[in-house]
């Protein structure tokens, strides 16, 4: 057995990297060495990954050979935590408070090496003797050679075995490609393209819990374009396949699948630097799952639709319709995966109004542009911030030979002048209304849902500066509506 002996500052430094309270951290410690004179005891898995990229550590992985109830048990009493038996059949049992938890489960086989053995990667597959952690020096039993692996950068499945128990592995190495710890290793890839077609058997909630990471990750678009090479993304989302080799109009330099996969990677920059692309204060909002996970799915699904709605005419490629087929499409895709109902909702609306942005800016430059159909965009599209990455996005994945080359600095442009309305409308929304309905009733009027319409009207017109004051705006409605 391979095991790597550290200097007795390491245990210090494992203890460190534990991410609970300081007063939690001493209880836990004070539970573990209750426990230090069992030999069948380890902390395995993530949390010795974790120490050696030194980040921080939220949970434990705690491993023994027998009577796991009656230690997870313990442990809730003794640091207060609540008891979750996740599968007590399979001797399973979770402690948990708040972001921290401990997971307390049997050897998977007789002996420690079964268990490292029938775990996924070669450097989830170590584990630290909690007797070693009150010790001269820190044990680590590595029979994988995981540490190497680590260090190295190098993702590697342990056998194909564990890949064909839980095809899920497959999407886990994409993931750990996506959150910086390596490359996959050629052999591990292609055990993973040999079992693809097993991962649609996998339960959907999984599959999502592990695109969500890739998607929240910072190579979203470096991992996808893996996965869309190894032929997985395919096997996840077959409608991708469609859109492949499928010709665009010359402003694209890309088919339409080239052109998605570019978007995503411009979604990714523009999320990561706002000022450099939109000219935003980069704000935690920026790097909010309601924000990332939408963002970045629409800009991979927003043309989807035109691989059902290709045509030409008078020899002009056209795509009628292609938003909302997108969106429907997408909608289909990731009700199976069982998306929350928000964020399945949100990028529905970015993707079926992802082309209304340069339609607008079209009318602006040939002066046809109302204040009207501005503000139909910013009360249409409550995230208009989030439609402007994807409309960006859009744009910089399109670099044919007819795109204007000046194209984005005008979106840009746009996006302030929308960005100034807004704040009038929200400056006017907290001042007293112009016109209220008790003035309309002054002038006569029955109230009803012709109240609403003009009210909206004279705050429209207001905007537009084309009434001044409450005078203007009570002289219009006397002579639109009472005839005066």
């Amino acid at each position: 057995m391979n095991v790597l002996t550290l200097s007795q500052e390491k245990i210090a430094e494992f203890l460190t990297l534990l991410a609970f309270s300081e007063e939690e951290k001493k209880r836990l410690i004070s539970f573990l060495r209750k426990f230090s004179n069992r030999d069948d005891f380890f902390i395995v898995g993530g949390a010795v990954r974790d120490f050696f990229l030194g980040r921080k550590i939220l949970d434990l992985d705690l491993c023994v050979k027998e009577g796991v109830e009656a230690l997870a048990f313990f442990a809730k009493e003794y640091l207060g935590y609540n008891l979750v038996p996740l599968a007590p059949e399979l001797g399973i049992y979770r402690v948990a408070k708040g972001e921290n938890s401990l997971d307390f489960t049997l050897f998977r086989g007789k002996t420690l090496d079964e268990d490292l053995g029938a775990r996924d990667f070669t450097f989830n597959a170590m584990a630290i003797p909690v007797s070693s952690l009150f010790s001269e020096s820190l044990k680590v039993i590595d029979p994988f050679d995981g540490y190497s692996h680590l260090i190295s950068g190098k993702i590697k499945i342990i056998g194909e075995v564990n890949v064909i128990e839980d095809p899920l592995r497959i999407l886990r190495g994409y993931r750990f490609f996506a959150q910086g710890i390596g490359e996959i290793e050629e052999e591990t890839r292609e055990i993973f393209k040999l079992h693809k077609k097993e991962l649609l058997f996998c339960a959907k909630e999984r599959i999502l819990q592990e695109l969500s990471y890739i998607l929240l990750s910072d190579r979203c678009y470096e991992t996808f374009k893996l996965m869309d090479e190894d032929g997985i993304l395919g096997e996840l989302f077959p409608f991708f396949e469609k859109t492949k080799g499928v010709t665009q109009p010359s402003f694209h330099h890309l088919d339409v699948w080239g052109h998605l996969l570019e978007s995503l990677k411009w979604a990714e920059k523009i999320l990561q630097n706002p000022e450099d692309y939109l000219g935003l204060e980069k704000t935690e909002d920026f790097n909010k799952e309601e924000v990332v996970i939408p963002v970045k799915l629409a800009s991979l699904f927003h043309d989807l639709g035109k691989a059902f709605t290709f045509g030409r005419n008078e020899e002009r490629i056209t795509f009628y319709g292609h938003e909302k087929v997108s969106a429907e499409l997408f909608k289909e895709s990731f009700e199976k995966y069982r998306l929350k109902k928000e964020l399945l909702h949100k990028t529905y609306v970015l993707i079926k109004n992802h082309m209304r942005p340069f339609h607008l800016l079209n009318e602006k430059e040939k002066g046809n542009l109302t204040i009207r159909a501005k503000r139909h965009l910013l009360t249409d599209v409550p995230y208009w911030l989030e439609l402007f990455v994807v409309s960006m996005a859009d744009s910089y994945a399109s670099q044919g030979p007819d795109k204007e080359p000046d194209y984005e600095e005008r979106l840009k442009a746009f996006f302030f002048e929308l960005k100034e309305l807004k704040v009038e409308m929200e400056n006017m929304s907290q001042k007293k209304r112009l016109i209220t309905g008790q003035d309309l009733i002054n002038l006569g009027l029955k109230p009803g849902p012709m109240f609403k319409e003009i009210l909206q009207e004279i705050e429209l017109l207001f905007l537009e500066k084309k009434i001044h004051n409450k005078e203007e705006a009570l002289n219009l409605i006397k002579s639109k509506y009472l005839n005066l």
